[in-house]
This record gives structure tokens, C-alpha cells and sequence, in this order.
């Protein structure tokens, strides 16, 4: 019997192109690992409706040709970060730094500043930050996943994620204070188009699929406190190439050996507060894409994309009638999400930050035990005139970048 392919043998390998119809150059690419990952041509069907004296069906045809991919992924640091950029319409990059200076001093509830301004560094609510130059007997505060829950000109606000408590000190020290790795979010202006080619690559029977013009569509992440964080993609194209024997990617870079995250080792803060009470979460986000067909062309040649369009679902233990409240008054409230890779004090972080959403509905289920409220909401650009939320919809921090 012929050989079979077989998913475990299979590689998924991505690479951004220089500009549209222009397939990425074959010296590059990198393998992107997935639990499953489909990549297909469609079509849309038309079967004739004329009558026939035989009673039988005379004639189908197909319309334009177009791509797809899915994948379905564990969430990792450096992984995923090009297609979470091409989404955003934005590259990423360094988020706030404060240079050392003796004018920091530690709080229990964060860091203090009497000369300078946190905000016009660069720090925001929802980030992780890591602090450095601290001495005795504060030295421990040092070199620690720091999840910013809010920001004033002079307080830094939050707590470590590995679960110490900041040490009290004084100001006095040569303190440092850096945003770990980059940021990125769907900026107001400025904004990208990141065009993909992708491969799948069979190599254990000579068939190699490429799909170029690929436009990143969707991404959603969700989160379970007993479970991996899943994380998963929506590409849309305009065309597949020829099936090849030998790969386009021959050698494509490995993927980052970065950790996956469970809800064991996140922090969850709502409306500038810590929360503790929360069973699951997750978030959508959808640019839009289109890709339309045209008249005289077997393949579609024009692809569109509308407005970042962000929602998400949170549950958490029913303690009071807060949540209730939010979805009834409209009140609109920031959400901010930081999950580490493990619990060593400088673990991997992906964090998430909304500035503004709009709880659309709030509902109670019921049994014998802990009641949970299951909150569906929205996630709109913030407009206030608070500059501890970037003007946006969700930025995503990435500590391996």
C-alpha cells in the first residue's frame, strides 16, 4: 500500500510577503505548531435551476475559487505574535520604560514616583512590567512579573504575579522600571496590511499546498482555570499555487520553545481591581476580512477588511450584585488580562489590556453549587480622556518579543 499522510508528519509553515502577489521569498518561513490546522479552496456552488422534461438536474457549476486556513493553537509567547500584529494593523513594539532614578519608592500597592510621570513614559494599565536597582531590604522586588492594574502620573499600581508582596522602601535607590517585551494594538491612524504566504508541507508523500495573498481574520483566545489557553486563527486568501514535491519553505525557522499558559498562573483585573472570583474567559477579535469575486477571473482577486471588531465572554463566581449592575446601568469598564507561562518570577507573559467594554448581557445559572455569572460583552476603541488606556480597542503585550 502507497504511503498515507499523516497529521503528525504535516507542518504548517507561515511567512509574511514583501507586498501583495508576492509570494514569501523561499529562504524564509517559520513552523507554526497547532493541535489541528486546515488550509482549503472553496467555492461557492450553482446548480441549474432550468426545468428538464427528464425530472433530472442538467448542470453545476462552481463561481470564483478562494482560500481559507484555520488553526487551532495553544497560546505561547513569540509564537503567534506576526499574525496578532497583521490583525491589529500594527507592529509591535517596546511599551514604557522609566530610566533609573532615586526618585521611586515602593508602596504596598505598587511604586511612587516624585519627579516624572508614568504616563508620559509610556506604562498602561494591563501591563507587565519588571523593576530594577532595588536594594536591601527591598532587593527581592527586584526582576519579577509586575501586572499593572491602574496608572496615575505618580503611582504605578498592581501586584506581582508570582503571588509575593511588594517590599516597602523609600525612595533613594537607583530604580528602573521596563514594560517586558513589546506591545502591540490596532493604532488610529498608520495602520498596516500584513499579506502571508502559507504551506503545509506532507512530507512523507511528496505534497507541498502553498496559499498566498493569506489576510489574517479573526483571533480568539479563551482561558480555563484547569486547562491549556487555546488560541486560535482565521486566515482568508485569494488563491492556492501549484501542488509541489519538493516544500517552498526548505528550511524554515523552528518555532519559539516558549511555555503555554493555564489559568492557574494569570491575574484577571476588572475595572482597575483584582479579581479573584473568575472561572473562564474569552475574547474574539475579527477584522473583517472579505475576499469578493469578479467577473472573468476563476480565482477572486480583490480582498477587503472592515473595522477590529472586539467581544468576549467572562464567568465568575456570583458574590454580589456588581456585574448585574455593570450590564444594567451600561456602564463601561476596563478589563485586563495577564497569564504567565509558569511561576518563576520572569516567566513568559501574554497580557491583554481593553480600556473599554460593554457588558451586553449578565446571566445567573443555577444547581447545587457555586452560582456563576456568565457576562458576554463588547470591546470598543476607548475614547475617555484617561491616559492610563490607549486609545484603542485590545492591546496585546508579548514578553518574548
Amino acid at each position: 500500500m502507497a504511503s498515507t499522510a499523516n497529521g503528525i508528519d504535516s507542518l504548517i509553515v507561515i511567512s509574511k510577503q514583501t507586498a501583495e502577489g508576492s509570494k514569501a521569498a523561499a529562504g524564509g518561513g517559520q513552523i507554526y505548531p497547532r493541535v489541528t490546522a486546515t488550509f482549503d479552496t472553496e467555492a461557492d456552488k450553482y446548480a441549474s435551476a432550468e426545468i428538464d422534461a427528464s425530472q433530472q438536474q442538467g448542470d453545476t457549476r462552481l463561481g470564483n475559487f478562494r482560500t481559507s486556513g484555520a488553526i487551532k493553537a495553544e497560546a505561547a509567547c513569540g509564537t503567534y505574535a506576526p499574525l496578532m500584529a497583521a490583525l491589529l494593523r500594527r507592529d509591535f513594539t517596546a511599551g514604557g520604560v522609566a530610566a533609573a532614578q532615586t526618585t521611586i519608592a515602593a508602596a504596598a500597592t505598587g511604586l511612587i514616583r516624585s519627579a516624572g510621570s508614568w504616563l508620559a513614559d509610556g506604562f498602561r494599565a494591563g501591563s507587565v512590567v519588571r523593576i530594577s536597582g532595588m536594594t536591601a531590604p527591598a532587593a527581592a522586588n527586584n526582576a519579577k512579573n509586575f501586572f499593572v492594574t491602574s496608572v496615575t502620573a505618580t503611582n504605578l499600581n498592581g501586584q506581582f504575579m508570582d503571588g509575593s508582596a511588594m517590599i516597602v522602601k523609600a525612595a533613594g535607590d537607583s530604580v528602573g522600571v521596563a514594560a517586558a517585551g513589546k506591545r502591540s494594538f490596532t493604532p488610529l491612524s498608520g495602520h498596516t496590511t500584513d499579506w502571508f504566504t502559507a504551506e503545509v508541507q506532507d512530507p512523507n508523500i511528496g505534497v507541498h499546498r502553498s496559499f498566498v495573498d493569506q489576510l489574517v481574520s479573526k483571533m480568539d483566545i479563551a482561558v480555563q482555570p484547569n486547562g491549556i489557553t487555546s488560541l486560535d486563527f482565521t486566515l482568508m486568501g485569494k488563491a492556492e499555487g501549484p501542488t509541489t514535491a519538493v516544500p517552498h519553505f526548505a528550511a524554515p525557522l523552528a518555532a519559539p520553545g516558549t511555555g503555554k499558559f493555564s489559568g492557574a498562573t494569570a491575574m484577571l483585573s476588572v475595572n482597575g481591581i483584582p479579581s479573584q472570583i473568575c472561572t473562564g474567559m474569552s475574547v474574539s477579535l475579527d477584522g473583517q476580512v472579505k475576499v469578493d469575486p469578479v467577473i472573468g477571473s476563476k480565482y477572486a482577486t480583490a480582498a477587503s477588511r472592515g473595522k477590529v471588531m472586539g467581544s468576549g465572554q467572562f464567568t465568575v463566581l456570583l458574590q454580589d450584585a456588581t456585574y448585574l449592575d455593570y450590564f444594567k446601568a451600561e456602564t463601561e469598564i476596563p478589563l485586563a488580562y495577564a497569564m504567565a507561562s509558569g511561576t518563576a518570577p520572569t516567566a513568559d507573559v501574554l497580557a491583554l489590556a481593553m480600556g473599554r467594554i460593554k457588558i451586553t448581557s449578565a446571566k445567573i445559572d443555577d444547581g447545587e453549587k457555586n452560582k456563576i455569572v456568565t457576562c458576554a460583552f463588547d470591546v470598543l476603541r476607548y475614547k475617555g480622556a484617561d491616559a492610563q488606556h490607549e486609545a484603542t480597542t485590545l492591546t496585546i503585550q508579548d514578553s518574548a518579543l
